[in-house]
């Protein structure tokens, strides 16, 4: 048995007390182990977090000495949670003892959670694994002694470098500090320089820094190029073997105005007969261009995805690749790998093929003009007009069926930054959920749903999308608040998501809309890859899988290589045999790289949306709360900028919250501030490094 194995056998048996290195030899009894061996066994479980170390030097398992571990993840308000099998546990402000966000630690708990009682609260008492070794920060000189705040507020210590450290970097430099000395709750930081980024008042510094914060790729390397340019500029004749042939198909892509690569296309007609409708779905075939093991591969798989940042984008793949080749631009021959369905009337998918094809798109339309079309009833030509009105009946009886069956559908909104040629905002487009969104989006989820299920079903190797049931302690909150409101609905725990939704639909029409939406949206998990299905809670889809972007996400890249392996049936080939070995590997960084993604583009839509506002300080606009806590609450504008009222500018009450309805209510008048409320701010300070708005208040 394996030497560590045997540690924790002893560990867990009834009545082992904590023992040093030589307790533990002697207790094992096993012959030829010394010392030295068992040390090292103990090292890598100290290392894993399963064993800690006293001060006195013993050993034993985290819950025996009333401690857990975890991720802490640290608020930029001072305090943190440390995430751990058995629950959040809060830590204070006081009790974080330099650990630092996203570390590995243990905790001592101080208190602990019962069904009654509040929340699990606790001390970190040791840091298990430092999460970095550097950060980036603003470079400030005083004297021989130098400091760098870092620009992630998470991150709550400053980090003192020597003058000799510095790389002559100036006062207002951004920085990045290699860190030699951590903090530990009495002793600062120490680091020294070893790259300036630039100064802080060059246009793009706050979102260079939000890339490198990010650990986000920006260059290609010289193979990636040169596989990249390798590559052929057209569809050559050899390509169209076995591929089954739509260029004659009326086809058409649907996508943003400022798109610049086409992973999908469309086509459908409607039988006059029996009235199925007849959709193909047509998803550019990345995996032809970019095979197993290449450069191009291993960057894409690094990168896991392209970045869409407010001020650019951060490909997955060469720009020859990514807006050409694999690009199904209009006009021109492009490979795709197509999914053709016979769908009834009640959106039941009845029939279905896959087909590596080949496709000639014939436009390419903005859903800005597609919505333009609905609206007026003008289309470019009689055919579009078909495709255009078939695909909006479609989508509504998709819609429909998959509302019915418990997907849910939040009421959000997605602000795109306009910037002038300097890169300065000048202003905010608000996108909303419409009939041109909504009939590519319909067309997706059910080409991805068609695609999982044919997978599943052939008991193949799959990368799915799976998303996981929500958090039930949020849940819990939420029931006793819409018994409050009196919603119809009120047993959360353990629902079905057909009840989540019957919450949204009730919601839609009150004013506590928001409140529900948000905290809702606050419970849910987020969606990761897996290899292996299981209900995706979201869309209320029992399998679901990502296949219709390949130019932009490494997994949908995978999904095709894995269908086209089921179609040919070379499943055993090597190079597959080698990634199926890898899926759980492939899903886990995905899923990771994902999550980086997303938060970089949100925190760089964050600081063009305070670079705008800066120039409105001193002005009144109407906005609505979308959070209440003790300290305050947040107000968002029209154009989804967001900034905090704060308790101590409430100026003529005294305020208390009540948890139970996220309310802040005056003693003396009664006055109630919550979520969804209609307030006038005036806008009083910006700070841009720290993505901060502060409002107050405003006399109407």
């Amino acid at each position: 048995m394996q030497l560590t194995k045997q540690i924790l056998r002893l560990m867990s048996k009834r009545g082992y007390t904590p023992l040093d290195v030589g307790g533990i030899v002697e207790a094992l009894g096993l012959p030829g182990i010394d010392k030295i061996e068992i040390k090292r066994a103990l090292d890598v479980l100290e290392s894993e977090g399963r064993v800690l170390r006293t001060k006195k030097e013993k050993y034993a398992l985290p819950a025996q000495l009333d401690m857990v571990v975890g991720e802490f993840l640290a608020n930029k308000a001072g305090y943190g949670f440390v995430r751990t099998a058995i629950g959040d546990v809060f830590i204070p402000g006081s009790k974080v003892n330099g650990a630092m966000h996203q570390d590995k630690v243990a905790v001592k708990l101080t208190r602990k959670r019962t069904r009654q009682g509040p929340r699990s609260e606790g001390e970190i008492t040791r840091v298990i694994e430092r999460a970095r070794d550097s950060i980036i920060g603003r470079y400030e000189r005083h004297g021989k002694l130098s400091l760098a705040t870092p620009s992630d507020k998470r991150i709550f210590y400053q980090v003192t470098i020597h003058r000799n450290d510095s790389m002559q970097a100036k006062d207002g430099d951004m920085v990045v500090v290699k860190i030699f000395e951590y903090p530990d709750g009495t002793h600062p930081a120490r680091g020294l320089v070893t790259e300036i980024i630039g100064d802080e008042t060059s246009p793009t510094i706050e979102i260079d820094v939000i890339v490198r914060e990010h650990n986000l790729s920006t260059d290609f390397s010289r193979a990636v190029l040169a596989e990249s340019e390798a590559v052929p500029s057209e569809v050559a004749r050899a390509d169209l073997e076995e591929r089954k042939d739509y260029r004659d198909v009326f086809t058409v892509t649907i996508d943003g105005l400022d798109a610049k690569d086409f992973d999908d296309a469309v086509s459908v007609y409607r039988d006059g007969q029996d009235g199925h409708f007849h959709l193909g779905v047509h998803i550019a075939d990345v995996s032809h261009y970019v095979t197993i093991g290449s450069a191009l591969d291993e960057e894409a798989f690094g990168r896991g995805t392209s970045v869409y940042l407010a001020d650019r984008v951060l490909p997955m793949l060469p720009h020859k690749l990514s807006n050409n080749i694999c690009s199904l631009n209009p006009n021109v021959d492009r490979l795709s790998l197509s999914v053709e369905m016979t769908i009834d009337d009640r959106g039941e998918v009845i029939d279905f093929e896959i087909h590596p094809g080949v496709i000639n798109s014939n436009f390419r339309l903005t859903y800005e003009e597609v919505d333009e079309a609905f609206k007026t009833g003008e289309y470019k030509s009689p055919d579009l007009r078909d495709l255009l009105v078939n695909l909006r009946v479609l989508s509504d009886i998709l819609e429909k069926k998959r509302l019915k069956r418990g997907s849910l559908d939040f009421e959000t909104v997605e602000p795109k930054v306009i910037l002038d040629e300097n890169l300065k905002p000048v202003e905010v487009i608000v996108r909303e959920r419409t009939p041109a969104t909504k009939i590519i989006e319909e067309a997706m989820i059910i080409t991805n749903e068609t695609v999982a299920d044919f997978m599943y079903w052939q008991d193949s190797p799959m990368v799915y999308r799976v998303h996981d049931k929500p958090n039930e302690e949020t849940l819990v909150q939420i029931e006793e608040l819409v018994e409050n409101l009196r919603y119809p609905v009120r047993k959360l725990k353990g629902a079905h998501p057909r009840v989540i939704q019957q919450i949204i639909s009730y919601a839609h029409n009150r004013p506590e809309k928001l409140l529900i939406n948000n905290l809702l949206l606050r419970a849910m998990k987020r969606a990761v890859y897996a290899p292996s299905s299981t209900l995706h809670f979201g869309l209320a889809s029992q399998h679901y899988t990502h296949f219709t972007s390949p130019i932009r996400r490494y997994p949908d890249l995978v999904v095709h290589r894995l269908v086209k392996a089921v179609l040919d049936q070379n499943l055993s080939e090597p190079d597959i045999v080698n990634m199926v070995d890898n899926l759980a590997d492939i899903c886990e960084h995905s899923s990771y790289m994902e999550r980086e993604a997303d938060d970089a583009s949100r925190e760089s839509v964050d600081v063009k949306l305070c670079e705008l506002m800066k120039e409105h300080v001193g002005e009144i606009f109407e906005g609505t709360i979308t959070g209440v806590s003790g300290y305050g609450f947040f107000v968002q504008l029209p154009n989804t900028a967001e900034g905090l009222v704060h308790v101590r500018d409430l100026t003529g009450d005294y305020y208390t919250y009540d948890e139970a309805t996220f309310t802040l209510i005056g003693q003396r008048t009664g006055r109630m501030f919550q979520i969804g409320q209609a307030v006038t701010v005036l806008v009083t300070n910006v700070i841009i490094g720290e993505r901060r708005i502060d409002f107050v208040l405003a006399e109407k």
